[in-house]
């Protein structure tokens, strides 16, 4: 067969196409075209192969890992056939120890000849680990990367570049690849792509389905993803078409506004020159920074956290040397702190209290001071970051930008930072405290309370306290008239 004409379904999908990272994912949501654009970047790969020193034909062989292989026959191995139609030849499956194959072979626009190899591993039937010691690939496929166990990447990232072998001349390109809908926070893929990062992973993040940007629209039929959301439960759409990191089902997340491709992307932001940088702590055994700054146009940078075990000298300590060491150059000044730490000893007035303690370890008077924050009702706390997430500023832009380097904000936001169940299964008015995540969320809810957002949430407060008051004054006198 000749080389397949293929149009990739967006920017994102494409982009994915070209690179050529030693380890390369594709997230999307259902429809986006994910598969077809691994398996059309599984031919432009053969096709940069080196010729064989032997046969002078460009060999490429990838091993498919699904969950189950009936899964792997509905979907994957369907959609391998319809792109290459009777073009291939099938085989193997009669054991255990003998996956599916598929080989297919074309002819490239200079003349040479690549053979194309995809070798199929369900993990209901196959064992990885067993198969791992004698499977020799060019390279690896995760098909729906984010429902296996972390253990497959580890096993198959020592088997690849073994095809073809070295008296063929090796391979040109040998790695891995994935696709997979955004998963929670807790798998395996999160820590991977977007916290450890290692060096040669790349991360392709498609838009979500409804976005204007959405890819592979085109191939879809009419209404396909209102139709999709129909009957869904809000987590389910949050990831399987709104392609946002998802969250635990044990308890509702606190702020369902939130957007990672929104208001963080996965980018790391860099300090801008000439602008203040402040910082808001948390307090108690496990205090915890944030690191912020507020741009001319209202925009609220979180650049960066840190969340320790001690108390206020062990804090002024770390801030001291991660500035020196992370922001060399900026000058900082002190937010607000929690007003509870203000407290001092019953029996000692002249004791420092936890504020004053940071100040002085910091070196930080006057206005460049922490200074308490004007309320530590936890209501206003939470609706000051509530409102700066739905606010956009500039063109378009969050209110609330976040940095991917605020690890343990950026998952909270997600997942981790959710209301408690209680023990009937209600929710309760409170998110739990779970250490760093809740400290550093207590911290950029100081934050949200500068820069008038105190007085937001105390105006609309009181806006909504005049109406209720309006209501009842309102029920009362209809009621005085009915008497009458």
């Amino acid at each position: 067969m000749q080389l397949m004409n293929f149009t990739p379904p967006g920017p994102v999908a494409s982009a994915f196409i070209d690179d050529r990272s030693a380890f390369s994912a594709i997230m999307g949501p259902m429809g986006s075209g994910k598969t077809s654009a691994v398996i059309f970047k599984t031919v432009r790969l053969v096709a940069e192969q080196r010729p064989s020193l032997i046969t002078g034909e460009r060999l490429f062989k990838l091993g498919v890992v699904r969950d189950t292989l009936a899964n792997m026959k509905r979907t994957t191995m369907k959609s391998i056939e319809s792109w290459f139609g009777e073009s291939g030849q099938w085989g193997g499956g009669g054991s255990s120890a003998e996956p599916p194959f598929f080989k297919v072979g074309f002819k490239l626009p200079d003349g040479s000849v690549a053979r194309l190899w995809y070798d199929f591993i369900g993990l209901d039937v196959h064992n990885i680990e067993q198969l791992a010691k004698g499977w020799e690939v060019t390279a690896y496929w995760l098909n729906e990367a984010s429902l296996l166990n972390p253990d497959v990447k580890t096993f198959l990232d020592g088997r690849t570049g073994r095809y073809p072998g070295a008296i063929h001349g090796g391979p040109t390109w040998y790695g891995g690849l994935a696709d997979y809908n955004a998963p929670d926070t807790e798998n395996y893929l999160y820590d991977i792509m977007e916290v450890q990062k290692p060096e040669g992973h790349k991360l392709f993040r498609q838009p979500g389905g409804r976005s204007p940007h959405a890819e592979n629209r085109a191939n879809l039929p009419p209404g396909y993803y209102d139709r999709l959301i129909a009957t869904a439960e809000d987590w389910w759409v949050r990831t399987n078409v709104d392609n946002e990191y998802g969250f635990s089902r044990e308890g509702q997340p606190v702020y369902s506004t939130y957007s990672d491709n929104f208001h963080c992307g996965g980018t790391v932001l860099e300090p801008v020159p000439g602008i203040l940088i402040k910082l808001y702590a948390d307090a108690a055994l496990h205090p915890a920074v944030v690191i912020v700054q507020f741009l001319g146009d209202g925009q609220m940078l979180v650049l960066d956290e840190i969340a320790i075990e001690g108390g206020a000298v062990q804090l002024g300590e770390a801030i001291r040397d991660h500035m020196a060491t992370k922001y060399p150059g900026f000058a900082y000044a002190g937010g607000f702190f929690d007003p509870a730490a203000e407290k001092r000893g019953e029996n000692d007035s002249d004791a420092e209290n936890w504020g004053e303690t940071l100040n002085r370890v910091l070196g930080l008077k006057g206005r460049a001071a922490f200074k308490p924050a004007p309320t530590n009702d936890l209501a206003k706390r939470l609706d000051a970051v509530k409102a700066r997430l739905k606010k956009t500023v500039g063109a378009g832009q969050p209110a609330l930008r976040l940095s991917a380097r605020a690890v343990e904000a950026r998952k909270g936001f997600n997942s981790t930072y959710r209301y408690r169940k209680r023990a009937n299964g209600d929710k309760s008015d409170e998110p739990e405290k779970k250490h760093p995540v809740s400290d550093v969320h207590d911290a950029i809810q100081y934050a949200c309370l500068d820069e008038g957002g105190y007085e937001e949430v105390s105006a609309t407060e009181h806006r909504k306290n005049n109406a209720a008051a309006f209501g009842r004054m309102h029920v009362a006198k209809m009621k005085v008239r009915v008497n009458k």
